[in-house]
């Protein structure tokens, strides 16, 4: 298990969302999308999502004038081109995530496997350090959910993990 997690509170959730990976809309199976170099300061990046079992694919034509952060469950009209950052979908086409897992009645989920290993670093550290960063509250490492950084759920939250590792 490790001990120390440093950088949580210099990592935003919007540093995993250029590879995503998602539940193909066409097979079930297991799909990516792609957002290579996407910021949001130059969002003229083509975005595009495609399943290597079924050969769906298909390019975001009209890319979202606003972001949400976590839509919760709320319905989104689909008139509204929205991002969505924090929810078990992909940002942009808003398919099902691959990487989720039930966890004592919550959700939880990655967008990819580094998103993945992230979490679980953060997990299984004992310690937990700001580095100063008091007021960074925009920071990944203050975001997840209670549930997922207590200590009574750690060994779950690991378990998980593994599982989403195998799908």
């Amino acid at each position: 298990m490790g001990s120390r997690a440093k950088v949580a509170y210099r990592t935003y959730l919007s540093n995993f969302i250029t590879k995503v990976i998602v539940v193909c809309p066409k097979c079930s199976g297991r799909a990516t999308v792609h957002a290579d170099e996407f910021s949001f300061q130059n969002r003229n990046r083509t975005i595009k999502v495609t399943c290597s079992t079924c050969g769906f694919n298909k390019v975001l034509d009209i890319f979202p004038t606003r972001v949400s952060f976590s839509a919760g469950n709320r319905k989104i009209a689909r008139d509204q081109f929205v991002m969505i950052i924090g929810a078990p979908i992909d940002p942009f086409f808003h398919l099902p995530l691959w990487m989720q897992e039930n966890v004592n009645g919550n959700v939880l989920w990655a967008y990819n496997s580094d998103h993945l290993a992230f979490i679980r670093s953060f997990v299984e550290a004992k310690l937990r350090e700001r580095n100063g960063l008091e007021l960074s509250n925009q920071a990944l490492g203050s975001r997840l959910p209670k549930w997922m950084t207590s200590k009574s759920n750690r060994e779950a939250v690991l378990r998980a993990i593994e599982r989403i590792k195998l799908k």
